[in-house]
């Protein structure tokens, strides 16, 4: 018993988490307006709601009655926000893989975490280096490094995310939490370089060619 909804949940960013309501009271606004306690059926953490009845009347209990949050009550806020941080200016496809990455990284599935980053490198040094895209990653890598597009720190660092994304996938031995973490700070890093320090350096440019040439 008891309303049942969909939301992200801001623990284990699952995009569609199940949630179920466990408690709820009134809003001092009014009975229109109540605060929801709802446990996420991925990751067993809760959050608090801000809700309306889309109807302007009295909000049922919705512990002990069933009916269809959709249709009834609209979300003013959500306590803890949902907060994924990526880095600037990636082109929407990285952004997609590393923000998945991101997601099993806070869901602890380590291995599918270790697997998107891996993907996300992947597909970012095709984007950097579109006539290398045949080559295999390793080579390509290397290929970045040898024309200068990669120094060779950051060669170092892509070998780490390819070499402990192909564990994540092919490996017997699970990949730890600790595992996961550390290659998402390696492809931070690596994104930060590729995509949003040149985006940041073109766009000062053009503020000053602009203030230079009104």
């Amino acid at each position: 018993m008891g309303v049942e909804f969909k939301h992200q949940c801001p623990h284990c960013l699952s995009i569609a988490a199940g949630f179920r309501t466990h408690d709820y009271w009134h809003n001092q606004l009014g009975s229109t307006r109540a605060y929801l306690i709802a446990r996420c059926g991925v990751c067993d953490k809760g959050i608090i709601l801000d809700v309306q009845n889309k109807n302007g009347t009295t909000i049922a209990d919705p512990t002990q009655y069933s009916y269809s949050f959709q249709d009834n009550l609209r979300i003013i806020s959500c306590w803890p926000e949902v907060q994924v941080t990526i880095p600037a200016d990636l082109p929407g496809n990285v952004a997609n893989f590393y923000t998945q990455g991101l997601e099993n990284l806070a869901g602890a599935r380590w291995d599918a975490a270790g697997a998107m980053f891996r993907k996300t490198l992947d597909v970012a040094t095709k984007i950097i280096a579109p006539s290398e895209k045949n080559l295999t990653l390793y080579k390509r890598i290397e290929k970045l490094v040898s024309d200068n597009l990669l120094t060779e720190a950051m060669g170092a660092w892509s070998h780490e995310i390819r070499i402990d994304g192909n564990d994540a996938v092919h490996d017997e031995d699970p990949e730890t939490e600790d595992d996961a973490g550390a290659l998402q700070k390696f492809c931070e890093a690596f994104l930060t370089y590729a995509f949003s320090l040149p985006s940041m350096v073109l766009r000062n440019r053009e503020k000053r060619d602009a203030g230079e040439n009104p």
